[in-house]
């Protein structure tokens, strides 16, 4: 029984230490871009590091396409 209990606990383990060392790679590859170009227009305009403003249809959207 004590066996079995360890054998269990030790699979438990590798599922575990898997999520856990994949999930962090997975994430920043993903919201990679999105950081990229937010940092990226955020230096260009010099507008601060604060989140975009919600007018209208553009709730969070990079605003590329607005000119002054």
């Amino acid at each position: 029984m004590t066996f079995e209990y360890v054998l269990l606990l030790a699979i438990a383990a590798l599922v575990f230490m898997k999520a856990l060392m994949t999930a962090p790679s997975v994430a920043f590859v993903n919201g990679s871009q999105k950081l990229g170009s937010r940092i990226e227009t955020q230096l260009a305009t010099g507008s601060g590091f604060t989140p975009y403003q919600s007018t209208g249809g553009d709730v969070g959207k990079v605003p590329w396409d607005k000119r002054d």
